[in-house]
């Protein structure tokens, strides 16, 4: 009877992780169908924010390597967009993929002085790379429209004959249509297809972390010197992790140019590599479903909370911001995730101190 016990025990742990998942699938499937195309939208917004944060925690929680620079490959990512479909007027998903391409490889250039530099000096030229972005984009405004901005839009005649700049957007077929509303209907199609691009990301990035190569990437983390004795090449396995990173940073600031359908230089600054960070931190590290948990948390203070600040409050934002966040870090050093991990090991040791002290019963 004891012997069974904790069989059956390790049984129900094994299905709480995929109830759980099960259950947040439902609330993310449901969402558009009960709040209004605006919220939908906002909502949206949050996608691209956990896609690039995943990368981030990639290259920082699981590599160990520290970037600061991520709003800049976030910037990429959404100019190689607009500028592609400005131009060329390719399909709107396939920029998605140019974009993780580009992304990919200016990940592997930032990547490389990774192989002789580490630590805070990594940080200091990922930080430097946010810094001189937005300088970059000003200096070339011809071309990135600068501070105004760069709407992705498509010539055509209008009904006087002229040739105008026609804004266009991330838009559903005809028959993709969910709802009368076409408004509505189309903010849940970007919401779905996002959330399809999303989930693909984070599975292939699960998949990445439990496979040897995920491996080869954990213990460069842990100790690079054993890693390289045991026979880990260090120098391709840093490259190909800042590479990957960069790409799904790519890939979320994709995502952002097609559903605002308009990018700025003022949008890819320090602030928003800051914020990256702040949900990898947030969220936890390293884990897989720590980025989106902390760009939800990162976009419920943003959207929902900081509105409801009365006026003369709203300019301490970034203070009161910072405050949680130290509050969180004394509570939590390993964010959300790790304080349910922290949760789940204590449970354990009580069930085994209980079947423990069973067991000794005569």
């Amino acid at each position: 009877m004891t012997s069974s016990s904790p069989a059956k025990s390790l049984g129900a742990r094994r299905w709480v992780p995929l109830i759980a998942l099960a259950a947040v699938a439902v609330v993310c499937l449901a969402l558009p169908q009960v709040l209004s195309s605006y919220w939908t939208d906002t909502i949206t917004t949050w996608i691209p924010l956990a896609v690039a944060a995943l990368g981030l925690n990639l290259l920082t929680g699981y590599n160990g390597q520290i970037s600061v620079g991520h709003g800049a490959l976030f910037g990429v990512g959404a100019y190689t967009t607009a500028l592609i479909l400005n131009e060329w007027h390719w399909p709107f998903l396939v920029t998605v993929v140019a974009s993780a391409v580009v992304c990919f490889v200016a990940g592997v250039v930032i990547g490389l002085p990774a192989l002789r530099i580490k630590g805070l000096y990594l940080a200091l030229v990922t930080l430097a790379v946010a810094t001189l972005f937005p300088q970059i984009l000003e200096q070339f405004s011809d071309t990135t429209g600068g501070s105004a901005g760069l709407g992705i839009t498509n010539r055509e005649l209008n009904r006087r004959g002229v040739m105008t700049d026609r804004s266009i957007r991330f838009e559903p077929p005809d028959l993709a249509l969910l709802s009368a509303d076409d408004a509505k209907a189309s903010s849940q199609w970007r919401y779905y297809i996002f959330l399809l691009v999303a989930a693909i990301c984070f599975l292939l990035v699960r998949n990445l972390v439990n496979s040897r190569a995920g491996r080869s990437i954990i213990a460069i983390r842990d100790n690079e010197t054993a890693a390289e004795v045991s026979g880990v090449n260090v120098a391709a396995a840093k490259v190909f992790t800042f590479g990957i990173s960069a790409a799904l940073a790519g890939i979320g600031g994709s995502l952002s140019a097609l559903e605002l359908a308009r990018v700025s230089s003022g949008t890819f600054t320090l602030v928003l590599s800051l914020n990256l960070l702040v949900a990898v931190v947030v969220g936890g590290t390293p884990s897989i479903a720590g980025p989106a948990i902390g760009a939800v948390f990162l976009g419920f203070f943003t959207n929902v909370i900081t509105p409801e600040f009365p006026e003369d409050v709203k300019p301490l934002t970034p203070l009161i911001l910072g405050v949680l966040l130290v509050v969180l870090m004394l509570a939590a050093p390993g964010g959300i995730v790790g304080m349910y991990r922290q949760l789940q090991a204590r449970l354990a040791a009580r069930r085994a101190i209980s079947q423990t002290a069973i067991s000794q019963v005569p």
